[in-house]
């Protein structure tokens, strides 16, 4: 192992420093030849509803995505970004690099920090802040907001997770006019899609916007037929951003490119205006006593509770139902509510198949370091509820 020495404790670790190799080095690049497909790097998968898998990425796909969203984001010299996202994650590795490309900044941070996240906009002068959509929550709630400026932001990216309608009409009121979502995924160095500032409060709910110039994207049927606007079907992606395979696991390679499009396992249409209406994850869609339930809407039901700051929905085994609709949530700090409060709250807003059979506020959720929910931890740990109950 090598170190990059960023805080002078190397030497205590007994590890060789970064820097100490760069000593007497020549400061001409050497001549080695590097094709646009050669392999560049292999990130890996949050791993959210199976193992993490690496996807292998070339050389043109880095430089296409990077350039496709200096485009796409209007990015120059002068802009600056906040940067919590850890580098080993897609996000954080695309979004470094598309602000280098382009002569821009990134404050980076180890984690993120409401206070600390509102110190590096203000000083560093940041023009960007992109975040989880707990993030905006706990920026807009914390006590101290009112002691930083923050109108030096042009735009705010959430992504990984939709924004309920409270949080974001309040986040464009209080914090930046324009906020986009932007989507993508390990395996389509990202981005993929990214809404339009102008549509955030004409359509509510998981829009995913346009295709971006880097890829093609449509939905297509089981059987890879591409299906008209309107129509739900599996979302498809084709372009240099894809990546190569996955690294030792050719079936998964294989199965991920059928037809000759990306499958990104993701449920969705296109809708009349061109944007992807994202429906649920195809591994997340829950069948329960004949009906397709989306997790997805039952979690935008539940984070308009105003006592909810996260929830979790997915099917737990039912002997009667197959799947029962089960709801896992998180209230906002010093917030109270009980569950059956929350499912009065479910009963108004959702037809009677939709709403969750069981609800469990929990004080923690599984994550993954980048903040996605761990659905698969919350099925292992609850898959013998409903046995237990009937027995």
């Amino acid at each position: 192992m090598i170190a990059i020495d960023l805080a002078g404790q190397v030497a205590a670790t007994g590890l060789e420093s970064f820097s100490d190799l760069l000593n007497g080095q020549s400061e001409v690049e050497p001549e080695i030849e590097i094709n646009d497909r050669d392999l560049a790097m292999i990130i890996y998968t949050s791993g959210t509803t199976s193992r993490p898998k690496g996807a292998m990425h070339c050389h043109l796909a880095v430089v296409m995505a990077v350039m496709s969203n200096a485009i796409e984001m209007k990015l120059g010299r002068d802009d600056g970004i906040t940067g919590q996202f850890p580098l080993f994650h897609c996000a954080g590795h695309v979004l470094l690099l598309s602000y280098l490309s382009v002569g821009g900044r990134m404050a980076l941070m180890r984690g993120f920090d409401p206070v600390v996240c509102m110190e590096a906009i203000v000083r560093d002068k940041l023009t960007v802040f992109v975040g989880l959509s707990l993030m905006y929550q706990a920026i807009l709630d914390h006590p101290r907001r009112g002691e930083y400026d923050l109108s030096g932001l042009k735009t705010c990216i959430y992504t990984m997770a939709p924004m309920g309608r409270p949080l974001l009409e309040r986040a464009i009121s209080e914090m930046c006019p324009n906020f986009v979502l932007s989507s993508g995924q390990t395996e389509m160095y990202p981005a993929t899609t990214m809404s339009q500032p102008d549509r955030q409060l004409e359509r509510f709910g998981n829009y995913w916007g346009e295709s971006l110039i880097v890829n093609e994207t449509a939905i297509m049927d089981d059987d890879g037929n591409l299906l008209p606007r309107g129509q739900a079907g599996e979302l498809v992606h084709r372009g240099p951003n894809v990546m190569m395979g996955y690294y030792k696991d050719p079936k998964a390679t294989e199965e991920a490119r059928k037809f000759g499009w990306h499958h990104t396992g993701d449920l969705a249409l296109i809708d009349e205006h061109g944007e992807v209406l994202f429906l649920d994850r195809k591994k997340d869609m829950i069948k329960s006593g004949g009906e397709n339930v989306a997790s997805v809407k039952i979690e935008e039901t539940l984070l308009a509770h105003p006592a909810v700051q996260n929830a979790a929905v997915v099917g737990l085994p039912h002997p009667q139902w197959g799947e029962a609709v089960s709801a896992f949530v998180k209230l906002k700090p010093g917030a109270t509510a009980d569950e059956a409060g929350i499912s009065e709250h479910c009963r108004k807003h959702l037809g009677g198949f939709q709403v969750p059979k069981f609800i469990k506020i929990v004080d923690e959720m599984p994550m993954t370091a980048t903040g996605k929910l761990r659905k698969v931890e919350l099925r292992q740990a609850y898959s013998e509820h409903f046995a237990k109950k009937s027995a």
